[in-house]
């Protein structure tokens, strides 16, 4: 018996000498964001092949044998130089004939008005020798115009892309000679969508860029932009146009590469609507869809949000709940508990 008692006074003895050992709660630390605008860059890329800014046929608006034909394809002219010209004898013979007819009529009536002035002559012989002047003085335009014909020069700065003619063969009126381009600029055009071509047409105009596959480090942008006012024939797009400037002569027509179309696309639900991490959206029965947020004195509580589309690079709108400064929480999220105190990851 005085054993039993001598033990538990030992033990009652030594549980008082072991030193309490202090609770201590670790305050958890997560990393923070601020939510970003809705407003962001939306890019479309479309492929393209180049074509010349003009492309024409050059034809004869008389016919015969062609004198003057020494040409090759892909050859430059200038505006006005002389690419092709017909043999003109006939031409000739014909503009120095309706010449003399047309000086010799107006020489007549001018002495038939003469005498018509001075009351000397019928009425009805004024009227013939006027209608042959004016006969002749028409006939004589034609024949020198005709002459003019048998020349044809360079309508504007550009190459001959392609020849369909020899010289000293006989050729029709409007008969193709020469297809004759302007590289001065190149033309790119594109099929867009009806959601891109609301937006150039309502004054928000994508911005364009555009690079060729053999030129990938170079990005030109266009001197002017087109767009078609109705869906193309074969098509449920739009025809979207581009022009660039080529004084420099470094692009082709036929070049392959790529247009972007770029614009800031901001949400139909909200001028105000902002942008956070997926990650930061968190669900329960009695909250529904909340984040953390996190107030100045680092305690942290739920938040009611309306959320919208998901957009790129694995964020989401939000539409109403939290502000643009409002400091939200991407991780830990599991163990957080309404009103806790956190550390903020620097």
């Amino acid at each position: 018996m005085k054993y039993s008692i001598l033990c538990c006074i030992g033990i009652l003895g030594l549980t008082a000498c072991t030193p309490t050992t202090p609770s201590h709660v670790q305050v958890p630390e997560i990393r923070v964001i601020t939510p970003e605008t809705s407003g962001h860059d939306f890019r479309r890329n479309y492929t393209f092949i180049s074509n010349p800014f003009r492309v024409t046929e050059l034809s004869f608006r008389v016919g015969g044998p062609i004198r003057t034909f020494s040409i090759q394809n892909g050859q430059f002219f200038r505006k006005g130089e002389l690419i092709a010209a017909l043999d003109d004898r006939d031409f000739r013979i014909k503009e120095q004939r309706s010449g003399a007819i047309y000086r010799q009529a107006k020489a007549d009536f001018q002495r038939i008005a003469n005498l018509y002035e001075e009351d000397n002559i019928s009425g009805m012989n004024y009227e013939k020798a006027k209608a042959d002047h004016e006969k002749a003085k028409a006939d004589y335009e034609t024949a020198v115009n005709e002459l003019n014909d048998t020349r044809l020069y360079a309508p504007f700065d550009g190459y001959v892309q392609q020849t369909y003619t020899e010289r000293y063969q006989d050729i029709q009126p409007t008969t193709p000679i020469v297809r004759f381009i302007d590289l001065s600029r190149i033309k790119v055009e594109a099929y867009i969508p009806e959601e891109v071509a609301l937006k150039y047409r309502t004054g928000k105009g994508p911005s364009c860029t555009i690079t060729f596959n053999a030129l990938p480090n170079q990005k030109y942008h266009p001197t002017d932009t087109y767009l078609t006012q109705s869906v193309t024939d074969n098509n449920i797009s739009y025809l979207f146009t581009a022009i660039l400037d080529n004084h420099d002569n470094t692009l082709f027509g036929g070049m392959s590469g790529t247009l972007e179309l770029s614009y800031q696309e901001t949400s139909i639900h909200s001028s105000q609507s902002l942008l956070i991490p997926q990650s930061a959206i968190c669900h329960d029965e009695t909250a529904g869809t909340f984040v953390w947020r996190i107030n100045r004195q680092n305690h942290i509580n739920k938040v009611p949000v309306k959320i919208g589309k998901v957009q790129k690079n694995d964020k989401i709108e939000i539409l109403s709940g939290i502000a643009p400064n409002d400091k939200i929480a991407v991780t830990g999220l599991s163990a957080l508990a309404e009103n806790d105190t956190i550390t903020i990851q620097d």
